[in-house]
């Protein structure tokens, strides 16, 4: 009597192993793309306004710093630099995870001093110590650092049905002596590696120096 082979369609089969594997590679590869993040940088806007740091001029980004930015640099065909006196944005907003609220009436700075691969930032408020973060960095062929507080929240299973956010941020040195941040934010959501709308965009803030250290 003839033996009944397996029915490649049942979980015997040969079939049910092979799409197991494609559905975790496919997992593992979406996890992995959602862990890199999307988000990226444009050296357009600060392109002439920025000093090329090295390892050797690293130290002249060390200073005092208003909390809140001056200016920024608008992504245009012809970018400059645009006078901006809201302040609903913050220096602290960026380096740190933790909110912080200041008075925007008050005398607010940020220290920053830049040693090795760590980048030390501390937060006063009217000369009162407010806050301190401590974070590394990876200097750019760019001449920027590349802080190491990159986050990315992830929602659903990425690419596949949900999405991921993506954020990170860099500072460096404006050729006037002030501090350029630059930070990039990337939502993108997916059904089935069908991408759907997101949004994604980067913005540069200038910082006014106060003092050397």
């Amino acid at each position: 009597m003839d033996m009944q082979r397996p029915n490649s369609a049942t979980p015997n089969g040969h079939t049910f192993g092979i799409d197991q594997k494609i559905t975790t590679t496919i997992l593992a590869l979406a996890c992995c793309c959602s862990l890199s993040g999307c988000a990226s940088f444009s050296d357009g806007p600060i392109r002439h306004y920025k000093v090329r740091l090295t390892e050797k001029n690293l130290s002249m980004l060390s200073g005092t710093y208003e909390l809140y930015p001056d200016s920024f640099y608008q992504k245009t065909s012809t970018a400059g630099l645009q006078a901006y006196s809201s302040r609903n944005r913050q220096f602290h907003q960026y380096v740190s995870k933790s909110q912080i609220s200041f008075d925007t009436l008050a005398n607010c700075h940020v220290v920053v001093q830049v040693s090795g691969d760590q980048a030390n930032f501390l937060f006063k408020e009217n000369g009162l110590n407010k806050d301190s973060v401590r974070l590394s960095f990876k200097l750019q062929s760019r001449g920027m650092l590349l802080l190491g507080n990159k986050s990315v929240t992830l929602q659903g299973i990425p690419y596949i049905l949900g999405g991921s956010e993506s954020e990170k941020t860099r500072i460096g040195l404006a050729k006037d002596g002030g501090l350029i941040l630059n930070h990039a934010i990337d939502n993108t959501g997916a059904i089935l590696f069908f991408f759907m709308l997101g949004y994604s965009y980067d913005i540069s803030y200038h910082f006014k120096r106060v003092n050397s250290k």
